[in-house]
């Protein structure tokens, strides 16, 4: 497939000025099973000019409020730790510039330093995670970096997180959950509860960094992905809160990580693509 190098390819120049930069993060060195995360963010680029700019629901063109795309880092070589400062530094940049973060991933350990610098700036954000697994453990295999790990890194900084469509977890993570008193949106929970957007939006102080691991969704509609799991949040669902997080909360920054190209699947890079930017649509209309 050809490279295209920037988010929605041609199109994206009809924003005069530059408001959100779309940033890669290919890192792939802790992945579960289906390996191939290092490719998500060309992959998300390189289907995005399929997209129409005319959102079909917001009845506006997004691209308008203008999207600059920085080139794919190139991580070979790099220790995890030394990526993540890069990661770091590069949102840090883009939050000092006055412009919106959008991260594209890699795994989801890119996340904890994309918060670090939002922290920064916000020292009361609020994280809001779509995954299939609570991401809870100390170490995974080891290590306490691992991508399995991420929200319990969260929890080390001491940032307040809402986890939706979680449906897989070992019993260390569960035990932790109910010590902690903490309440998930469990998928279970989601299909009993009529109301769970409304609980997750009040139950959030402060800005809203968004983190998507895109296993949260349904395999039907995303394949793509390290770990699918039957169940999952489906393509209405999401965006529903999506609409609703934006429109009763600011959204300081956001990253899709975890999505990983499969030959026969390709209408799966599509489907992040246009998340992304009706999500963009929600939150600057």
């Amino acid at each position: 497939m050809m490279n295209i190098s920037q988010f929605l390819g041609e199109e994206a120049d009809l924003g005069p000025e530059k408001r959100i930069a779309v940033l890669s993060a290919p890192l792939a060195s802790s992945v579960s099973w289906l390996g191939g995360t290092e490719l998500g963010p060309q992959a998300i680029i390189d289907a995005s000019p399929a997209l129409e700019v005319f959102d079909d629901e917001l009845l506006i063109e997004t691209v308008r409020f203008g999207i600059a795309t920085r080139p794919v880092p190139d991580f070979t070589g790099l220790t995890a730790a030394a990526a993540c400062s890069q990661i770091q530094d590069a949102v840090s940049a883009e939050l000092a510039a006055g412009m919106f973060p959008v991260l594209l991933g890699g795994e989801h350990t890119v996340t904890v330093p994309a918060v670090q610098a939002c922290l920064a700036q916000y020292p009361d954000l609020h994280v809001v995670q779509i995954d299939a697994h609570l991401d809870l453990r100390d170490r995974y295999e080891g290590n306490p970096n691992s991508h399995a790990c991420v929200m319990r890194r969260l929890d080390d900084l001491g940032v307040p997180f809402t986890q939706v469509g979680i449906r897989s977890f070992s019993r260390e993570e569960y035990e932790l959950v109910q010590s902690k008193g903490w309440k998930p949106f469990f998928m279970q929970r989601l299909r009993a509860e009529a109301d769970w957007i409304e609980q997750v939006c009040q139950g959030i102080k402060g800005p809203v960094y968004l983190t998507c691991d895109v296993d949260g969704l349904d395999p039907a509609i995303m394949p793509a992905t390290g770990t699918p799991e039957p169940d999952g949040l489906t393509w209405r669902e999401t965006i529903d809160l999506m609409r609703e997080l934006a429109g009763r909360h600011r959204i300081v920054g956001m990253d899709f990580v975890e999505f990983s190209p499969r030959p026969g699947a390709e209408h799966a890079a599509f489907v992040v693509a246009k998340l992304i930017y009706r999500t963009l649509g929600y939150i600057f209309r």
